[in-house]
């Protein structure tokens, strides 16, 4: 079993996180997936980014909540990373959905809604709304949130999709959840000691820890071998997969 690598933010230590050239980084190298963070603007949009405040990743200031698309589009989402990034724009969901059908990106979409610190009514509905407008895709699909409500009504409106609940410390609601298939996977926070354990006692079953980018973790990982890990060191993470458990040629995407 090799072990599935999940770019997180795209390539965020090669480009600004969450656009277009980090996305672009990340798929050079032979990467199982895509983890990307998807909020909703004051006009109900759905645009790419990590945090509810657009400070730390443009020039701007003030939370996603309260601009509109517009606004978010006239900020620079590239320059605090580098001069080369330079008036970098924000995607939307939409956007960033029809780079991938350009490029005919057929591996793994793992989409995080961030509804755990602000509350977008219909955030759910909405992805899947976008989603459901591009039916030839060929990727697969898995979305994902802290907060269990997100979780619970993706499942309500989907009963096929595939759902992961992010979590820090591992729950018992979590296990529930996995057992009797409302999720299919969990991706804990691999910082904690209890959660390391846990996954390594049931490597077999679907956990895809976060964020694991020392190399003694990742070597760690490909030798047991765990179902996935969701890394921001991606050339790192994909050589020594390959030099532990062998290379598959298959992964690389056309630009």
């Amino acid at each position: 079993m090799q072990t599935r690598i999940f770019a997180h933010r795209g390539y965020k230590n090669a480009a600004p996180e969450n656009t277009l050239p980090s996305f672009q980084a990340a798929v050079k190298y032979p990467i199982d997936g895509l983890e990307i963070d998807v909020h909703m603007t004051k006009d109900h949009e759905l645009v790419v980014i990590h945090d509810e405040k657009v400070d730390r990743t443009s020039n701007g200031s003030g939370y996603v909540k309260n601009k509109t698309l517009a606004e978010l589009k006239s900020l620079d989402f590239g320059s605090w990373f580098s001069k080369t990034y330079e008036h970098t724009q924000i995607m939307t969901l939409h956007e960033f959905l029809n780079w991938l059908s350009l490029i005919q990106f057929n591996k793994i979409l793992l989409i995080e809604l961030k509804t755990d610190h602000v509350d977008y009514p219909g955030i759910e509905e909405a992805v899947l709304n976008t989603l459901s407008s591009f039916p030839t895709a060929q990727w697969q699909l898995v979305l994902q949130s802290f907060n269990r409500k997100t979780v619970h009504r993706l499942r309500q409106l989907d009963g096929s999709i595939d759902l992961a609940k992010l979590t820090f410390l591992i729950a018992p609601r979590d296990v529930f959840d996995f057992l009797t298939k409302r999720i299919q996977q969990i991706n804990p926070d691999f910082r904690f000691v209890f959660n390391r354990m846990l996954i390594t006692c049931f490597k077999k079953s679907r956990f895809a820890p976060w964020v694991v980018d020392e190399p003694r973790d990742l070597i760690n990982i490909f030798k047991k071998p765990l179902h996935a890990v969701i890394t921001n060191q991606i050339e790192l993470a994909t050589q020594l997969r390959d030099s532990i458990q062998g290379s598959n040629q298959e992964n690389h995407v056309k630009q």
